[in-house]
């Protein structure tokens, strides 16, 4: 049997903190508690080093548009599901322009009769094929390797576009050169969103921003994935792999591991070569969003696991899934540590608390204005409003990724979810209750802490109290931004202007 180090390097990685949490718990009682608070620090630790290391190679990225068309044949799909007739129709048009080296197809699963008759008179006017399918099997994934199987063999490449992404006329002159690299499998270009018109939509701006000008910069020819459209890809890479793979709701994150296990290598293109975008206008359509990808990231630990996967490739990927643990259930349950030790007293975790200071602190301050620095470099308008917009989305983001994660654990299926554009919507109260009781409820743990440090007669004791109202007081002004998310982010629906 060979070696895993995959495997071996993540039991390593979740079953240390157990022995910290037996030696520092209070009682046997918390030591699940306690676990998570260590495993928090580890995966705190572990994130900041590997976000350090692609920092650095975000700024060596030099990739840029070629403008040199390399003679191939490429059929564009686009994706629909129930969409804006009036959006996807341009979106049609702006495909159909691009692509001067083969044909377009429209991809539609609609089960609204009369959107799938207007987008089928659609299609024939523009010489567009219109493939429509009822039975939805593999969603997305499956909708693209049902139209795969239909290709001639005269097309060598295909192209994904979502509903509401519009490449430019030069598009495909700028990617298709790199192609004659033979290992090269997919070429990825960023949707850029240009249709912002609430906070939550602002939020997932700046949150994207970070991932799309750092992270996948960092990560390109390397550890780059498939952003779900606006790429192009190489069908003979595709069809190696079994096609999209259909068991994870993420479909292009999944397939990319399967690429990178075989040797392919997919190019980010940092370009603004797909020039509108929709992000999230709803919190609702946002959780929805993020409940997707958050269930995908979770649901790919098994390749990450199965799969041989370059040790750069597995740390980074590994990354992307921490990340999600983060802000979902680890996220939790530091606050429940929080409530319980200020408003019930409950003593968890057994550390000196000076020693905690020394080494916790300066490096919680490095890590926060080393983030800060890196994300405000001038390569995106990101700043204070940037850093606190997407603060408060993540905050919001804590309940959905848990559910994610326990759904995940327990291998629930979950429907596949389009995110809804154009459609109108604001709050609702399912939706803000957990966010507005958790800040309540921190608030008034800060109070509790502070009588309890006035009652306090142990020196050790009282440090620690503080310590612990630090980080409760340091939450607040961002669960005030999510509520203020929240509040703002009325959409009144799409007027489809540009």
């Amino acid at each position: 049997m060979k070696f895993n180090y995959q495997l071996f390097s993540f039991l390593i990685f979740f079953i240390s903190p157990i022995a910290a949490a037996y030696f520092t718990s209070s009682s046997l009682y918390v030591i699940p508690l306690v676990y998570m608070f260590w495993l928090l620090l580890l995966v705190s630790i572990t994130s900041v080093v590997i976000f350090q290391l692609q920092m650095f190679g975000a700024d060596r990225y030099t990739m840029k548009l070629l403008h040199e068309c390399k003679d191939e044949r490429v059929v564009s799909f686009i994706l629909s599901y129930n969409e804006d007739v009036k959006m996807l129709k341009k979106t049609i048009i702006a495909v159909k322009k691009a692509n001067i080296y083969g044909e377009t197809w429209l991809l539609d699963d609609s089960t609204d009769e009369k959107i799938v008759s207007d987008l089928r008179e659609i299609c024939d006017k523009m010489g567009v094929k219109f493939v429509h399918r009822s039975n939805r099997r593999g969603f997305k994934a499956g909708a693209i390797n049902d139209a795969m199987s239909q290709i001639d063999d005269s097309y060598g490449y295909i192209a994904v576009f979502d509903s509401d992404q519009r490449p430019t006329p030069r598009f495909f002159n700028g990617i298709m050169s790199y192609f004659e690299r033979r290992n090269v499998a997919v070429v990825q270009i960023p949707q850029t969103y240009t249709a912002i018109s609430t906070s939550i939509s602002e939020s997932a701006f700046f949150q994207q921003e970070v991932f799309l000008r750092k992270i996948m910069r960092a990560r390109n020819g390397r550890s780059a994935f498939i952003l779900g459209s606006g790429f192009v890809a190489r069908i003979s890479a595709i069809r190696s792999v079994g096609g999209f793979y259909e068991k994870n709701v993420t479909e292009d994150l999944a397939t990319s591991i399967m690429l990178q296990s075989l040797g392919w290598e997919i190019i980010y293109l940092d370009s603004t070569d797909i020039w509108y975008g929709k992000p999230p206008e709803t919190v609702s359509a946002y959780l929805t969003q993020q409940g997707r990808w958050s269930l995908g990231g979770f649901q790919a630990l098994g390749l990450l696991l199965g799969l041989k996967l370059r040790p750069s490739v597995f740390a980074e990927y590994m990354a992307g899934w921490l990340y999600w643990i983060w802000v979902g259930p680890i996220r939790l349950a530091s606050i429940i540590m929080l409530i319980l030790f200020l408003d019930f007293r409950l003593i968890t975790v057994i550390i000196y608390p000076i020693f905690f200071i020394f080494f916790y602190f300066p490096y919680f301050i490095y890590s926060m204005l080393f983030y800060y620095y890196t994300v405000s470099d001038g390569l995106m308008n990101y700043g204070a409003r940037g850093f606190f917009l997407h603060q408060g989305a993540e905050l919001l983001l804590m309940f959905t990724a848990t559910s994610s994660f326990i759904s995940a654990l327990l291998k629930r299926r979950k429907p596949f979810k389009v995110t809804p554009k154009g459609k109108a919507g604001t709050y609702s109260f399912t939706q803000a209750l957990p966010m507005i009781s958790l800040e309540l409820l921190t608030t008034t743990t800060i109070s509790m802490g502070f009588i309890w440090l006035r009652e306090s007669t142990s020196r050790i004791m009282e440090i620690a109290i503080g310590v612990n109202i630090f980080f409760a007081m340091y939450l607040i002004p961002f669960m005030i931004v999510a509520s203020v998310i929240l509040f703002t982010s009325t959409y009144k629906g799409e007027s489809d202007e540009i």
